[in-house]
């Protein structure tokens, strides 16, 4: 990697790391077809993001959707209704400061918490809140003192990265999906999970292709009712892909691209056993290439008093893909009841948190929230769910106490097993995909004052000075202590080498 003096540097900030929420309250009254409520079985809130934008003077202007699923049973019935609604909503929050270029977002959605209760056997009341967890980073330009010409200059080498390019375009896709069911009733829960599966780098662009793979437990229509009283499972792959136009991008570039869903919703149509599955994914890529430079950390002039100034700047290194595949595992009690099946089980991570534990080991750990559907012994549905914390090691050697680690964390399957009391163990699949960079910090001068009225008194009365030194001087110390310059120290004494350790007498020449 070759070393080159710098006139400025790129640091990656964040500029905005926060939260904001939004509560939802939903009055609801079952329309006549309905039948009346015995019990609420579940209710969830899955917020989603349908647009959103930053404006010039930094404030993002976000606009959401909360989707508002209540499943519920009637009276001496083993069939299970569901209450689709949505709860729409618009956010302006100051993520950025005036100065800062394109800040580049990420979002983490969740739900918060959600009680639904029936208020009569026709009006259910549902409050609940979501949150929106918004990151925001920028490349910031951080311009390096120029030094005067005649001083004399101390450089250090740091590897670092240099400016990071980054695109991003947001996807439309539309598919049909066959479940080779008869009908479809409702669905009663969700997911789709991205994931990149290709990346190319062509003439200033990047190609990124991917998948969603979007699963379901959806109900099967009762001819003689809106309800349903089993339920299947679904999965299918839409393809995703994207050209990103990123000026200046190399093959020297470390590429590292993401694919995220904004918006997801299905659709289903109860007389052919086909959903209809629109979705809003957003692509993006990042691009980071290793640079090594010389910053100046400290000066003098051998004619004049000096001062300067020095700031601390964190750059990071060069980054390194991170993915890890982990099985994270809960076990579920059914209370009261015996399980006779069960129809699906769901898994997500909340908070997800990945840094050196107390041994130096590296840890991943959040909350997992998991969830089951199913029939009890006497046929009628159950809904079970259960929020544990975990910490679990994890094989990567090189996270340290001073590596920042940008990732994202997903499940991206879920199994089951019931033991013989009853309980059902539950194991996620999650993975871990990002990238580990380390931070360095490097004092660099930001500014010099050269104090021409104050001229160094001079020695004329002899040419050489002698001076004894121990192992920890090297020339640069020992040039500034004794106001001379490196070079002619260098040359008077035969060094070859400036960063050497310095023992014994040393030749000291006037200049």
């Amino acid at each position: 990697m070759e070393e080159t003096s710098k006139t400025a540097v790129f640091i990656d900030e964040i500029i905005f790391d926060g939260q904001t929420e939004q509560g939802v309250e939903l009055d609801y009254v079952l329309p006549d077809y309905c039948p009346d409520i015995f019990k609420i079985l579940s209710c969830s809130l899955t917020p989603k993001i349908v647009s959103y934008s930053v404006s010039s003077d930094g404030k993002l202007s976000l606009d959401g959707v909360v989707y508002i699923k209540a499943l519920y049973l009637a009276e001496n019935s083993s069939e299970v209704f569901c209450i689709d609604q949505r709860y729409t909503y618009s956010k302006l929050i100051d993520i950025a400061r005036k100065d800062a270029v394109s800040p580049w977002l990420t979002f983490e959605m969740k739900q918060d918490y959600c009680t639904c209760r029936a208020v009569s056997p026709r009006r259910i009341d549902v409050r609940g809140a979501v949150s929106f967890r918004i990151k925001a980073e920028s490349c910031r330009e951080n311009r390096l003192c120029d030094i005067p010409e005649g001083l004399q200059v101390k450089s250090r080498a740091v590897n670092c990265c240099g400016r990071t390019l980054y695109a991003k375009k947001q996807i439309l896709s539309s598919e049909e999906i066959e479940t080779g069911s008869a009908g479809v009733a409702f669905i009663m829960q969700s997911s789709a999970c991205p994931k990149v599966t290709d990346v190319r780098i062509v003439a200033d662009k990047a190609v990124v292709k991917g998948t969603v793979i979007v699963s379901a437990l959806y109900g099967l229509p009762n001819v003689e009712s809106s309800g349903c009283s089993e339920a299947e499972k679904m999965t299918a792959e839409i393809p995703i892909s994207a050209i990103l136009d990123i000026a200046g991008i190399t093959d020297e570039h470390v590429v590292v691209p993401t694919l995220s869903v904004l918006d997801f919703e299905l659709i289903p149509k109860t007389d052919s056993g086909i959903i209809s599955c629109r979705i809003s994914a957003e692509c993006s890529a990042k691009a980071y290439r290793a640079e090594k430079a010389a910053f100046p950390v400290d000066v003098y002039s051998t004619e004049y008093e000096t001062e300067f100034l020095t700031n601390t700047l964190r750059l990071n290194t060069s980054p390194r893909p991170l993915s890890q595949t982990l099985t994270l595992k809960m076990n579920v009690t059914a209370e009261n009841f015996e399980i006779r099946s069960v129809w699906d089980c769901r898994a997500e991570i909340k908070n997800p948190v990945l840094r050196a534990g107390e041994n130096g080991e590296p840890e991943f750990s959040g909350m997992l929230c998991g969830s089951v559907y199913g029939k009890n012994a006497e046929g009628a549905p159950f809904f079970i769910e259960k929020q544990e914390a975990f910490r679990q090691v994890i094989p990567v050697s090189d996270i340290i106490e001073n590596t920042a680690a940008q990732f994202a964390a997903k499940i991206t399957g879920t199994d089951f097993s019931i033991k013989s009391d009853g309980t059902i163990e539950l194991s996620a699949l999650a993975e871990l995909k990002g990238v580990l960079c380390d931070v360095v910090t490097a004092d660099a001068v930001s500014e010099v004052t050269v104090y021409e009225d104050k001229p160094k008194a001079k020695n004329d009365e002899f040419a050489l000075r002698i001076c004894y030194t121990d192992e920890q001087s090297d020339c640069w110390s020992i040039a500034k202590a004794y106001n001379t310059t490196v070079k002619a120290l260098m040359e008077e004494n035969d060094i070859s080498d400036e960063q050497a350790a310095l023992s014994g007498m040393i030749i000291i020449p006037t200049v």
